[in-house]
């Protein structure tokens, strides 16, 4: 019995172990997805993503922008961890042609990311921003 206790144990933590984690190491964009699939279908399609710095450290509070084709303009703030989620604007927008930006002060913009999945039609668009310190406009 104990045997059997042990051999069934260690085949959890096997299991456990090879399963990828999510949010922080895994697929975060399909856990995402997974958490947005219950958005109305009057919403258009939603963002989120994360701004960091080339090193890939986290920069807090930054300021992102979405905006339509026609200028309509949507602006959050990045959380602690840089993450940002920006609801969608209405059916009716193209999702493909709304532009997200981001900006914080004594930085600039370096790189976007934009990762759409494939095959399903309403799911989050991720864009991850990269930003640099702009040594020609100090932090406040």
């Amino acid at each position: 019995m104990r045997a059997s206790l042990l051999l069934y144990t260690s085949f959890a933590a096997l299991i456990a172990a090879s399963t990828p984690a999510l949010a922080n190491g895994g697929d975060f964009f399909e856990e995402l997805n997974a958490s947005w699939n219950l958005h109305s279908s009057d919403e258009g399609v939603p963002y989120f993503g994360f701004v960091r710095d080339s090193k890939g450290k986290i920069i807090p509070n930054a300021s992102i922008t979405a905006t339509t084709a026609s200028g309509s303009s949507f602006v959050v703030q990045a959380d602690s961890m840089g993450h940002y989620r920006i609801p969608g604007f209405s059916k009716n927008v193209d999702a493909k042609r709304v532009q997200v930006t981001c900006s914080k002060a004594g930085y600039r913009l370096v790189s976007r990311d934009r990762r759409v999945l494939r095959g399903a039609p309403n799911a989050p668009i991720e864009t991850n921003c990269i930003l640099a310190p702009d040594v020609n406009k100090p932090a406040a």
